[in-house]
């Protein structure tokens, strides 16, 4: 799995900005559906754009809190619901890797 997503993730890279390919079945982590769906799901908030924004700056709160225009302190709050809603950790380098590629189709 982790040949696949290296792969995977080169592709990604080589890809310019707004590109869009076919992700090859079974190439991502299957609860990646879900998460997506989840984070979709939830109303009160745009948490795609603030998991995306998160993953994109590596985790840094400062960098990601200005790209969305709310205050670190927000962003904390987000990610926490996103947490919950993906129960999984988006810290994790096997989930961050997975979303991340997840959410570049969306």
């Amino acid at each position: 799995m982790h040949d696949e997503v290296r792969q995977l993730a080169a592709m990604v890279r080589a890809l310019d900005a707004g590109q869009i390919i076919d992700v090859p079945e079974g190439a991502l982590d299957p609860r990646t559906q879900g998460w997506v769906a989840a984070l979709r799901g939830y109303q009160r908030a745009d948490l795609i754009g603030s998991v995306r924004a998160y993953l994109r700056h590596r985790g840094q709160w400062e960098g990601a809190a200005r790209e969305l225009g709310i205050h670190r302190n927000s962003l904390r709050h987000r990610m926490g619901i996103a947490k919950e809603l993906l129960q999984a950790d988006p810290d994790d380098p096997d989930v961050a890797a997975n979303l991340w590629l997840a959410l570049r189709w969306v």
